[in-house]
């Protein structure tokens, strides 16, 4: 009985001294301020510091909090976000005789913001997706772009990514090795073993296919943009549903590519929370899960209970059994297990019921 109460301190301990979320998504990059030059640069300075913090503290909530969650911190007159921060730099520098503007990088510690968030009953949430292979197909005038030098939809889509969000993408690169393994046709035509194929070779399970066509039309003089978005796993091909009518249309004199992948990409990050996210979840019902561990790897058990306590929080996870052979914990959550199972894919984990118990479930790996 000894050994298994320290087997299972030993476990707590390490558990609690490394919870964390992804640190990335407290990082919060291309940070601009724009203030009139009032001759005295320690001032200005002083001050897009404080812009800079407030502007950064305002990405991080919309990342990691409910809407409802937003709602509540709204309420308080005043919040101190230079406490919360762990360090800063000012990444770039102008300044002329009329402007001051700088592009301030904010790096957030990730116990404070989650202290902070708890004392105030606030729930916040960090659940970040696999990466998800991008096939960014363009159409210009009856000739298919993908692999090449000159696909500015690639171009555009990379660059509007933000790889600190929630969504994680994952583009290969533009060279003649990807032109052989799979082109634009194969896609287009959902030539699934080609695409199952490539997903391997790019060791990756989801592939979002962004499909951009432009076409001239001569009675009006502009171009006509139509973006479709397609999702592939090992359920098949499922449109994904960004827009009314599943697509995403504009006429313009030029070609607006750029714009459209800024607009693509933030409703990719919006599709996102809402795969995740319960539409109601202020107002939704608890569900109650026990999930079993073995004690026979503590190393893995460390890792897993880790991951499950980013996903639901420190007061949705709760000890209710263990012995010299496994872990029994109680979980009170919003989230359904198909919405868990998605945030645990990143891990390559999935929970699967287990015929023991209602309610019981074993965590797989695959």
């Amino acid at each position: 009985m000894k050994n298994i109460i320290l087997k299972f301190l030993i476990i707590s301990i390490c558990f609690h001294l490394n919870v964390k979320a992804d640190d990335s998504i407290y990082t919060v990059k291309d940070n601009q301020v724009f203030l009139q030059n009032d001759q005295n640069v320690l001032k200005l300075r002083e001050e897009a510091k404080k812009l800079a913090f407030d502007n950064a503290f305002n990405i991080l909530t919309k990342k990691i909090l409910e809407p409802s969650e937003i709602r509540k911190l709204d309420r308080l007159e005043r919040v101190d976000v230079s406490s919360l921060i762990k360090d800063f730099k000012i990444v770039k520098e102008k300044i002329t005789d009329i402007n001051y503007s700088a592009n301030i990088l904010v790096n957030f510690n990730p116990d404070l913001v989650l202290n902070f968030f708890d004392g105030l009953k606030i729930k916040s949430k960090v659940l970040v997706s696999e990466e998800y292979l991008v096939l960014p197909i363009l159409k210009k005038f009856n000739t298919f772009y993908l692999w090449e030098n000159d696909n500015v939809w690639y171009d555009y889509l990379l660059n509007e990514y933000d790889e600190l969000g929630l969504l994680k993408l994952y583009f290969p690169k533009k060279n003649h090795i990807n032109k052989i393994q799979i082109s634009p046709k194969q896609i287009l035509k959902q030539d699934d073993e080609s695409i199952k194929k490539f997903l391997i070779q790019n060791n990756k399970k989801k592939a979002l296919i962004i499909y951009l066509e432009e076409k001239y039309d001569l009675e009006f003089n502009e171009i006509n943009s139509t973006v479709s978005t397609t999702l592939f796993s090992d359920k098949g091909f499922e449109i994904v549903e960004l827009f009314e009518n599943n697509s995403y249309k504009e006429n313009s004199k030029l070609s607006n590519a750029k714009l459209i992948s800024k607009i693509i990409i933030k409703e990719l990050d919006e599709w996102w929370k809402k795969k995740i996210d319960s539409p109601d979840f202020e107002y939704s019902d608890e569900y109650i899960y026990f999930i079993k561990l073995q004690t026979k790897n503590l190393k893995k058990n460390i890792s897993i209970e880790k991951r499950i306590n980013e996903i639901l929080g420190k007061k949705g996870f709760i000890l209710h059994e263990f012995n010299n052979k496994e872990i029994i914990y109680k979980v009170i959550t919003k989230y359904d297990i198909e919405q868990l199972n998605l945030a645990l894919e990143i891990d390559n984990l999935r929970l699967e019921k287990s015929e023991e118990k209602k309610n019981l479930f074993r965590l797989r790996s695959f």
